[in-house]
């Protein structure tokens, strides 16, 4: 069940398109996918469990069932695994009784051992058997009660319960970040493949045969790796559970704020989900050119912290220049509009101002998964505006007597390198957190983080990219950093959109690129994206 398996190939924009025939009616559809993804294409949704765009296919549920006629008359055939061939003719519940009934038979034979967690499971409402049942099921129980579930599982977690019934295991800790809860499991091995393909780390495989196949770790082994979070994500049902999020809420009370993970050059799509003004989880959202459908867990956990050590917004007016230069420098963080702000400030300072940006973190390699390595989230777009890099200023400290800095705690990455600073005797710092950089400035402005902003970014793939505010700021006295540095400058910006504008004009790249045209997907700078 679980050897290598191909990859699907995913239908582009440059997709030949071939006719088919679908219940007997000619359509137009990419000619170079699988069958599953052909019939999205033209609008019609097949149900599938085991099967996942980014993963190998494996094609074990048997959900995504349809008749294809042949030389020895129609069967049935998995669309997941079926190529598009030109004048092939497929039929699928809407003319086809057959198609229905063998995806109800499925449906019933998976969800028959399969327990009634429901009411009190974190994956409802976001379930892949539940929308499957509303879709392909809907069968009315057929279990003699005297017989019971057969759950699956470790037979080493099995243990009765006080309705003498045998269980499966019930929240398994197989990892520092997972808890699996065997008898939810449907076998359809996406956590197997994602470790084993996408993460490269094997450490998931399916034990024991048949009806007593059940999911595990190697013998004394346990989940752990940067991406392991990500099971959680591929899991059609309940069995694998995220620690952090288990019963803190449920996912219909949640609301989606689509934006871009800004801790990471590649700058991964991420959904920010919240509820009663605070974080809950963050999630990938699926971009397939950026990061897929995957995030990293340093990424996915960083909100943990957003709302702790914040510092509060003070009266500009603090905000006092000294006479001599003047060094402007903006962390990883900062948006294209907030640089532009920066830019701006630069020029209604006159010579006097530098513009300085990066960090002083190390840029490690890309994983190839999510992560480019480079800490500096938007870098491309630094250069893009013609900002130094921040080693230059830390050699150069003595000529300024001036500094601001922008979401950049440059003595938190690396206090020995940062005391350079320590020659500038007027530091200022605008930082969402109280953090090492604040502490030593004579003058600390609380505000927003990167998840609470609009804006836009330029990751390391050239894609222009953009935020949205998720309404969790813990002060709204707190105000975007491109805001409060416009002020300083004597042409305040009242939104993203304004100081987009602004960056247009600083960046040739974006001239003919309008705040609201940037799709969520971003848009390829030169390209066509």
């Amino acid at each position: 069940m679980s050897n290598y398996y191909n990859m699907p190939k995913l239908p582009t924009e440059a997709s030949p398109k071939v006719e088919i025939f679908v219940d007997d009616k000619a359509v137009m559809v990419p000619g170079d996918t699988n069958l599953l993804e052909a019939l999205k294409a033209v609008g019609i949704e097949t149900p599938h469990v085991c099967y996942h765009p980014y993963l190998p296919v494996s094609g074990n549920c048997r959900q995504c069932l349809v008749e294809q006629e042949g030389p020895r008359g129609r069967m049935l055939v998995i669309s997941c695994y079926t190529p598009v061939t030109p004048g092939m003719k497929i039929y699928t519940p809407a003319s086809s009784a057959r198609v229905k009934n063998a995806r109800k038979a499925t449906q019933e034979f998976m969800l028959v051992n399969h327990p009634l967690d429901c009411p009190i499971c974190d994956k409802a409402g976001e379930c892949t058997l539940q929308e499957n049942y509303m879709e392909a099921g809907q069968n009315e129980g057929r279990l003699r009660p005297e017989y019971g579930k057969n759950y699956h599982g470790n037979p080493e977690h099995q243990f009765i319960d006080a309705k003498g019934q045998l269980r499966g295991g019930k929240h398994v800790d197989i990892g520092p970040r997972i808890l699996l809860d065997e008898e939810r499991c449907v076998q359809c091995d996406r956590c197997v493949r994602f470790m084993r393909s996408i993460a490269k780390d094997e450490q998931l495989q399916l034990a024991g045969r048949a009806d007593h196949t059940y999911i595990t770790t190697f013998p004394g082994e346990k989940l752990d790796h940067e991406y392991d979070l990500c099971v959680t994500d591929v899991c059609p049902t309940g069995a694998m559970t995220a620690k952090y999020f288990r019963f803190q809420k449920r996912v219909w009370l949640l609301a989606h704020t689509p934006t871009i993970s800004m801790d990471d050059s590649l700058g991964a799509n991420i959904w920010l989900d919240h509820a009663d003004g605070r974080i809950y989880r963050v999630m990938p959202r699926c971009n397939p050119e950026v990061n897929r459908s995957w995030l990293s867990n340093t990424s996915r956990l960083a909100f943990q912290q957003f709302d702790k050590n914040r510092l509060p917004a003070i009266d500009a007016s603090a905000l006092q220049l000294v006479g001599g230069k003047v060094a402007l420098v903006a962390g990883g963080a900062c948006t294209n509009e907030d640089l532009a702000a920066l830019k701006m400030l630069k020029e209604a300072l006159g010579d006097r101002a530098e513009l300085f940006g990066g960090s002083l973190l190390k840029v490690n390699a890309p994983d190839g998964i999510a992560k480019s390595g480079d800490p500096v989230a938007n870098r491309a777009g630094m250069q893009l505006m013609g900002f130094a890099d921040v080693a230059e200023l830390l050699k150069r400290a003595g000529e300024f007597s001036n500094l601001i800095t922008v979401n950049a705690d440059l003595y938190g990455e690396d206090a020995a390198a940062a005391k350079a600073l320590d020659k500038i005797s007027n530091r200022i710092a605008l930082s969402a957190f109280d953090d090492a950089t604040a502490k030593k400035a004579k003058v600390a402005f609380g505000i927003r983080h990167w998840s609470e902003v609009q804006g836009t970014m330029v990751n390391s793939l050239n894609i222009l990219q953009k935020l949205s505010a998720a309404p969790t700021c813990p002060d709204e006295k707190l105000a975007p950093a491109y805001e409060v540095i416009s002020a300083l400058a004597g042409n305040k910006f009242n939104s993203a959109c304004e100081a987009f504008k602004k960056a247009r004009e600083y960046v040739p790249a974006f001239a003919d690129i309008t705040y609201d045209a940037i799709k969520s997907t971003g848009k390829l700078l030169g390209g066509n994206a």
